[in-house]
């Protein structure tokens, strides 16, 4: 609990001091309606199954979790000499970014859902399946529907997308200064979400 009190206070220095919209990203600065910054953001094309249609692509806003910045920040917090390189793959719209760490891996996800409601559905049964999960309440949400496994699952819900950050797949304690996993998946998250207030 010492480390998630941490990572809340470390998160919200985060997103006063990102730099995401100072980089020149035009995907932070999106405000069309398949980026969250907008409030009702929904994906761009949707098939049946609620999913955007595959030959849309992922939104920019999606992608962000493979960006410059967030690569930067995982380098920082794990004290890397250089920003890990991932590998993404998108599939019936699921955006996944995957970071091979010295000590495991790390992965960031987006789904993108037709709608707020749709996403709601989606964000409930990444809470199934990647559970227990227990919802993270107060200040540490950020003011979003959130929930967190002793694991190192993070999720969150913003308008049609849910971002999820797994961290089960590294050593733990993790980096130079010890935190758990579910601590670095907390602070990555929230540093994905600083990317999408951006702009």
């Amino acid at each position: 609990m010492r480390s998630t009190r941490w990572a809340a206070l470390v998160a919200a220095g985060t997103l006063m001091l990102s730099g995401c919209a100072e980089g020149g990203n035009a995907a932070a600065r999106d405000t069309s309606p398949q980026s969250p910054v907008g409030a009702g953001a929904t994906a761009r094309v949707t098939g049946a199954a609620g999913a955007p249609e595959e030959g849309a692509g992922p939104s920019p806003a999606a992608k962000m979790v493979c960006d410059p910045e967030i690569r930067e920040r995982i380098a920082q917090i794990l004290a890397l000499p250089d920003p890990p390189q991932p590998g993404s793959t998108w599939s019936q719209g699921l955006f996944s970014c995957l970071y091979r760490l010295p000590t495991g891996t790390l992965t960031l996800s987006v789904q993108e859902s037709s709608s707020p409601a749709a996403a709601r559905i989606n964000f409930e049964s990444v809470k199934e399946r990647r559970g227990p999960m227990k919802d993270i309440e107060g200040l540490a949400n950020l003011g979003f529907p959130a929930a967190q496994s002793s694991t190192g699952t993070v999720a969150f819900l913003k308008d049609s997308f849910t971002l999820t950050a797994d961290a089960t797949g590294l050593s733990e304690p993790v980096g130079p200064h010890g935190i758990t996993r579910t601590a670095l998946a907390y602070q990555v998250a929230t540093d994905v979400l600083a990317c999408w207030s951006d702009g």
